[in-house]
């Protein structure tokens, strides 16, 4: 028996047998073309955040959790996306769902994540709605219009290709 790569198996659709939830649709998931779904956000650091402020830029949404496992070994991608190619046109923005914004904001600050970050008050309705899990994420092209949605985490490598839509 050979040894076959998470990779192969991810690409194969190997794993869609086992993780039959990743192959439909789920609540709260957008759809590709529409729109950017919020017009602003309160920011971690307090700033607000106006969706008209991105126009001509690509959009990149990440909501991770501070005790999300994957989350720990994805931000850091992220983090390497959105300094890398920030100067070239891309935002990304994350999303907390932590249940406590103060745990947000530790693990945020602990990390020393440059990115833009958002959180997701569990008590107070927003425009930008919670995922069933984390991570996920949304890429809106420079109109605005989503055009890519993976939910689950994601290589390294699958992150730096986000970059293709600059």
């Amino acid at each position: 028996m050979s040894l076959v790569s998470r990779r192969d198996l991810t690409q194969s659709g190997a794993l869609i047998a086992c993780l039959p939830s990743l192959a439909f649709s789920q609540p709260n998931s957008p759809s590709i073309g529409s729109a950017i779904p919020w017009s602003q956000v309160k920011l971690l650091n307090d700033e607000v955040l106006k969706s008209s402020q991105l126009k001509g830029q690509v959009l990149v949404t990440y909501f991770w959790a501070s005790w999300c496992p994957f989350c720990a070994q994805q931000t850091p991608e992220i983090e390497k996306l959105s300094v890398k190619y920030q100067s070239k046109g891309l935002f990304v923005l994350g999303v907390s769902v932590d249940k406590d914004l103060s745990a947000a904001k530790a693990h945020f600050q602990k990390h020393r994540y440059s990115f833009s970050s958002t959180w997701l008050d569990p008590q107070v309705k927003t425009e930008i709605k919670k995922p069933s899990a984390v991570p996920v994420v949304t890429v809106y092209d420079k109109l605005g219009l989503l055009v890519q949605y993976e939910k689950g985490q994601m290589f390294a490598e699958d992150v730096q290709a986000l970059s293709r839509w600059i």
